[in-house]
């Protein structure tokens, strides 16, 4: 008898292994097979990303607006700036995680730190930045230096030759301005370069403290809508395309860990999805960009044409920070070794988001 009751209760402390042992197959397997999302956010703080606020950022205001960020599962926490120097500044001073930014600031930034990483290209534009002026006679090109004699003429010619600029410093104004001015013939030395913030620009041109402004979108429109002045376009579309880029810190991604490469792939699609709402739908999205940005429907319409709202981070872009370091380098606007751009350009969340999908961007 005893030995019978001793072989049951082996019996059960086997049985009881063998259960304890299936469950934790099973929970494994369970774990193992389940759908998981390895991009996930798993930090408590939200992602900050530095936004311009401009109609160029409209694929992040309409990912924000759509929830896009929450269904993917990211806590994101989008913060104004304006122009893509502050939002820049913003990132590099650790205030936040990602900025927006032309590729002219990245090509800037890039000389003051190596820590910048390009992660996409998200809108481009042939016709955002525009030479204004209330002088429609002013003219930027080369002309003949105006004698002690002067006359009536020679005063109204000096009157009309464009003698103050008002720029944004290292950003796509500078180098769009020099752009027009070598096209045009222009002389710099007899331009004075005076250095503003974009807001600050829109009155200097006003209150004529400059001739003309070298300014983007939506502070062209500001323009018009504060002057009974007529306002001449002194620019040229298509002598340069801007792109606005999604940038953010090589140390943000560590080389031991792909958890935030993951993420950042993530934030790319739904860069993605937004833009390719706001492509099917223009209507709504102007609309819904307008009260973002709290400016009249008007002055987002003003513009919008000129935008062509894709992802990319071709050769193209590494083409364009090469020619505008080139041309800092000859001007003397930036100092030391040029950076290796193709080391600022970090494809790694751009491929990873584009390879998920089935269908190519």
């Amino acid at each position: 008898m005893n030995s019978l009751l001793n072989n049951v209760r082996k019996n059960k402390g086997s049985i009881k292994l063998a259960i304890l042992f299936i469950s934790c197959v099973t929970l494994s397997l369970i774990l193992l097979l389940s759908p998981t999302k390895v991009a996930t956010q798993t930090e408590e703080n939200p992602f900050k990303i530095g936004v311009s606020q401009t109609p160029l950022s409209a694929p992040f205001i309409i990912a924000e607006h759509l929830s896009l960020f929450e269904k993917a599962n990211l806590d994101v926490e989008l913060i104004a700036c304006f122009g893509g120097v502050e939002c820049s500044e913003a990132l590099i001073n650790d205030q936040v995680d990602f900025a927006t930014a032309s590729e002219s600031v990245v090509m800037f930034k890039s000389y003051q730190t190596h820590d910048i990483a390009l992660l996409t290209s998200f809108v481009q534009s042939s016709n955002d930045l525009k030479l204004l002026t209330l002088n429609e006679n002013l003219t930027i090109k080369e002309s003949s230096s105006i004698s002690a004699e002067s006359n009536s003429n020679s005063n109204s010619n000096s009157n009309n030759n464009l003698r103050k600029v008002g720029i944004v410093k290292g950003s796509a104004s500078e180098y769009y301005f020099d752009t027009l001015l070598v096209a045009q013939g222009g002389n710099k030395r007899d331009i004075e370069k005076v250095y503003l913030s974009p807001k600050a620009l829109v009155d200097a041109l006003i209150t004529r403290q400059v001739d003309a402004i070298s300014i983007w979108e939506p502070y062209g429109y500001q323009v018009k809508m504060l002057t009974n002045n007529t306002i001449t376009n002194l620019g040229i579309q298509g002598i340069y395309q801007l792109s606005f880029n999604l940038i953010s810190k090589k140390s943000y991604f560590s080389p031991s860990s792909s958890t935030k490469t993951a993420q950042t792939a993530v934030i790319i699609d739904v860069l993605e999805q937004a833009i390719q709402w706001i492509n099917q739908h223009p209507e709504t999205a102007m609309v819904i960009v307008a009260k973002h940005l709290d400016v009249p429907l008007n002055q987002i319409k003003w513009s919008w044409n000129d935008y062509i709202f894709r992802l990319s981070i071709g050769n193209s872009l590494l083409s364009s920070l090469q020619t505008q370091s080139h041309w800092a380098k000859q001007q003397g606007l930036v100092k030391g070794k040029e950076p290796e751009f193709r080391d600022v350009i970090y494809k790694q969340p751009f491929e990873q988001a584009k390879s998920s999908k089935e269908v190519s961007w």
